[in-house]
């Protein structure tokens, strides 16, 4: 959906993917339907009347935008009005979620509406909104009402109340999964800073909320950007660049301005959104957006992206990678050159501003990386994240590494096994899981779980000696040691360069003694030579 701006809007919808496909944007309860294909690499753009977007407050509309695909896209929405524009990724609705809380902005006593937007994907959804202020049609501050929406409605609350009135932290839930839309009809941000700008994002749901984040400062700007970090969880201990600022319970958030690169770490899940600033809070051609921050673990290894096709002049996008990636990030076929990148404190992590031309970019990396687009005009802008993964990092509470030692010759394939679970034991798929080597064989990679809850990172050991391998889901590490040897197998227990019967006998008369690390005969490195051995090197047989 798109929410309501300040006069009458263009609608755009930028859709991209990885291979040549075909599907239907379509809002059925306006009769409105588009196909549309989409060429990998590029980004399709469609057109919508202005009447989709969804008006007033407190009030259900047959305005809700579906796209339909035949493989996987990226969409990105675009709500342009001069002066009062802004731009959001669209989630799909696999990783829709029933518990969310809004973020948007507050009233300044300028233009006063904050507002949030609602969709429903199926018929007869119940959904239960706990205002923070009172908002709409007598809608009371922190007193929940339930209203009924049906596939493609949407809902939009808007409260008008004077400054400081902010539905941020609304708590929304729902029996099936919705869509949720936050932001400000034209806001002024910070206090006291002139223009009015138009904000918008689509929401992920509380379960896709993570712990650890690194930032970039937006380009150009002198005195820095406005943040807030949202809570939902009790006791969360917030802190930006390793000093404690805040502790929030459900619902509240935390505001500051931050200058400069920023590491963002929470002791429970939090959101986390970058507000561009107000022309006149540093005289910078610019106005306000919102643009949210992925935490981390949900960075992608490649991106296609967009600016509008016109009206603004300056456009970048801001890159966060790991270190060890820099040099590695391709912008349109080129390696961004390592000298753009800056390191963002001891993260791990570095950040750049790369200018772009208008149209459409790719970009991809050796490892996942984060990307973020934005431009600006005379008292006007846009900004939106390039996409995340959406997995259920916020539930995730185990991360196990197995096997916990393994011996391999020199030249073959080892894999690592990282199982991914929730408090209950249940594994949790689609968790991406970030492995680093050090040893005699130093790499890095990662791996994305199954529906197991199992993310398999495999690599080659080319020096004979041992490896530390650590794998991450955000602060959650396990590690495990593997030893690389070289001249002979595992189970070949004469080194004559062949697992035969002659190796099986030996490993057999030699059980019940203590194995030393490396021991051939030791198949499953359990110190001990045991009949679990023969079975194993029988397995392996040439």
């Amino acid at each position: 959906m798109f929410n309501e701006n300040l006069g009458s809007p263009s609608l755009s919808l930028f859709i991209t993917g990885d291979i040549a496909t075909s599907g239907t944007v379509s809002v059925p309860g306006l009769s409105v339907s588009e196909n549309f294909t989409v060429t990998p690499g590029a980004v399709t753009t469609v057109t919508l009347p202005a009447s989709v977007a969804v008006t007033g407050t407190d009030s259900i509309q047959n305005k809700g935008i579906h796209v339909v695909a035949d493989d996987e896209v990226s969409v990105y929405g675009l709500n342009r009005v001069q002066f009062t524009t802004d731009a959001f990724l669209g989630l799909p609705v696999d990783i829709l979620g029933t518990e969310y809380f809004n973020l948007g902005y507050r009233n300044i006593n300028v233009l006063n509406a904050t507002q949030f937007g609602i969709v429903a994907t199926e018929e007869n959804t119940s959904i239960t909104i706990n205002p923070t202020v009172n908002a709409g049609a007598g809608r009371s501050a922190n007193v929940p009402y339930t209203i009924i929406l049906d596939q493609g409605e949407a809902y939009q609350l808007r409260s008008t109340l004077s400054s400081p009135a902010d539905l941020s932290g609304t708590l929304i839930t729902s029996d099936k999964p919705i869509a949720v839309f936050g932001g400000h009809q034209c806001a002024n941000i910070p206090a006291g800073s002139v223009a009015c700008d138009h904000l918008v994002e689509q929401l992920p749901p509380t379960n896709t909320w993570g712990q650890s984040f690194v930032t970039m400062p937006l380009a150009t700007r002198l005195r820095g950007d406005t943040f807030r970090i949202l809570a939902s969880a009790a006791n969360t201990e917030v802190f930006i660049n390793d000093v404690s600022v805040a502790t929030l319970n459900p619902g509240q958030f935390h505001e500051r301005i931050i200058d400069g690169p920023a590491i963002i770490t929470a002791t429970g899940p939090v959101l986390v959104a970058q507000y561009s600033n107000g022309s006149s809070f540093d005289g910078v051609t610019s106005d306000p957006f919102m643009m949210l921050i992925p935490p981390f673990e949900q960075f992608l290894g490649n991106y296609t992206v967009t600016t509008p096709a016109s009206g603004f002049n300056t456009n970048y996008v801001n890159v966060v990678a790991p270190s060890a990636a820099v040099g590695g990030i391709n912008l349109d076929g080129a390696p961004i050159p390592a000298a753009s990148f800056s390191s963002i404190g001891s993260s791990g992590f570095s950040g750049a501003q790369v200018p772009v031309s208008l149209g459409s970019h790719n970009l991809i990396g050796s490892l996942p990386f984060g990307v973020f687009v934005y431009g600006f005009d005379s008292f006007d802008s846009y900004g939106y994240p390039g996409g995340q993964s959406l997995a259920e990092v916020a539930i995730v509470t185990s991360l196990q590494l197995s096997p916990q030692t393994a011996t391999n010759p020199v030249g073959t394939e080892h894999c690592v096994d990282g199982l991914v679970t929730d408090q209950n034991g249940d594994p949790v798929p689609g968790v991406r899981v970030d492995y680093s080597v050090t040893g005699v064989n130093p790499n890095a990679g990662f791996a994305n779980a199954d529906v197991n809850g199992i993310a398999q990172y495999c690599y080659t050991g080319s020096n004979p000696g041992f490896d530390f391998i650590e794998g991450a889901v955000g602060a959650l590490t396990d590690s495990v040691t593997k030893e690389w040897i070289s001249g002979a197998r595992v189970c070949d227990a004469n080194r004559n360069g062949v697992i035969d019967r002659d190796d099986l006998r030996l490993i057999s008369r030699a059980r019940g003694q203590l194995a030393q690390p490396g021991d051939l005969r030791d198949a499953d490195r359990d110190g001990r030579i045991t009949p679990n051995d023969v079975k194993i090197c029988t397995t392996r047989l040439d």
